[in-house]
């Protein structure tokens, strides 16, 4: 298996310069510590050619950071791309072909305004559902209207997922948004799809995360304190969103949490925090059902008691999440795994959560097309 061994943040938010630059921004102090150990670079983007009119991101990358002969690839995999790389990249560890690998996520999307990037990102679904006018905004509404219907939820308690994410943005220096928000504040900001309101979606952002990688014999020698990834599981379901069998639940997210917790011999009893994909606050609900954090239908109940706060039974998206945090797409995966980085290593400062042993992350794709759940420990 595989170890994380460093960790490198750029801010979120609105950021000037390059997709380019702000790549190798988070690079940089890794690199600069131990670029002769590097001998593979992932580079985790999902847009740079729509966004930002940039074709091979990665060796653009790779040269700004003066490893201009070391191996690289750029993987796209929508909004999982993060995960997708992390999984490549530990992939290349366990063949046995690489020893330490350079993981990079980034995406600049602010160039683009909101309408533009809402097309761009739908893209994913299929041609007879953007026909319709189907959107991913669209579809975070319409399984919170079913989700309220079917299980007699209360309304707040999904503008409470965005208080709580708010919350711990403010406590996030590398967080897009770090302004905490009041229940009425979230409740009354503008209807982008309804029932659903503007602090109850991710922002657009900028930003990049990089994280170093190599096989648990070597972590050692990288670091004292290295966090494992004790498991992967990756599953995928239909790009057909009305094929699926119910819109308030994200089967991939549940086929691929069972595999990973097979893989890692645990049961959800013993994750001690998660990094979920919260583009809607609707999803961090419907996710945390899906890993068995909490019974299904009941997921709402435990955000409105304070369960899935830093301090609660079950500390959920302590980064401030996508939410707060930002969701410039290529780098959200790599930023979950990072937040378990720094969790695990007991170095999360006013966000840290005691105890923090056992994390787990949820990065996925488009509106469950693909999702991957990793997790991580301090032990291998």
């Amino acid at each position: 298996m595989t170890a994380i061994v460093a960790a490198s943040f750029t801010k979120f938010g609105k950021r000037s310069e390059s997709v380019t630059h702000i790549a190798a921004q988070a690079a940089f102090p890794i690199v600069q510590k131990f670029w002769d150990s590097i001998d593979f670079v992932v580079l985790s983007n999902a847009y740079s050619g729509e966004f930002n009119a940039v074709s091979g991101l990665n060796n653009l990358v790779t040269t700004f950071l003066s490893l201009d002969t070391t191996p690289s690839v750029r993987v796209d995999n929508t909004s999982a791309s993060g995960g997708s790389a992390l999984f490549l990249a530990s992939s290349l560890i366990e063949s046995g072909r690489c020893k330490c690998v350079l993981l990079i996520g980034a995406e600049k999307m602010s160039e683009k305004n909101t309408k533009e990037v809402t097309s761009v990102v739908s893209s994913l679904l299929p041609p007879r559902e953007r026909a319709s006018g189907v959107s991913l905004p669209s579809l975070a509404a319409l399984a919170a209207k079913i989700y309220l219907s079917k299980y007699g939820a209360k309304r707040e308690a999904f503008a409470q997922v965005a208080v709580k994410n708010h919350e711990n943005g403010a406590l996030n220096p590398f967080a897009h948004i770090q302004k905490r928000l009041t229940l009425e504040e979230v409740l009354s900001s503008r209807v982008i799809a309804h029932p659903l309101t503007l602090y109850e979606f991710s922002p657009i952002s900028d930003g990049a995360c990089s994280v170093l990688l190599t096989a648990n014999e070597f972590a050692q020698s990288f670091t004292e304190k290295p966090v494992y990834i004790k498991a992967f599981g990756y599953a995928c379901d239909s790009a057909h969103i009305s094929s699926r069998a119910e819109l308030c639940s994200l089967k991939s997210v549940k086929d691929a949490a069972q595999r990973a917790y097979k893989t890692a011999r645990i049961t959800p009893s013993d994750v001690n925090f998660a990094e979920l994909h919260d583009m809607a606050t609707v999803l961090e609900v419907i996710q945390c059902e899906e890993l068995g954090l909490f019974e299904r239908g009941k997921g709402w109940e435990a955000a409105m008691r304070g369960d899935t706060s830093i301090n609660g039974e079950k500390p959920v998206n302590t980064s401030g999440g996508l939410n707060a945090k930002g969701h410039p797409i290529g780098a959200t995966g790599v930023a979950q795994a990072a937040e378990a980085f720094l969790q695990i290593r007991g170095e999360a400062g006013a966000r840290q959560v005691k105890g923090a042993s056992v994390g787990l992350s949820v990065n996925m794709g488009g509106f469950g097309n693909s999702s991957v759940v990793t997790i991580f420990g301090d032990q291998p």
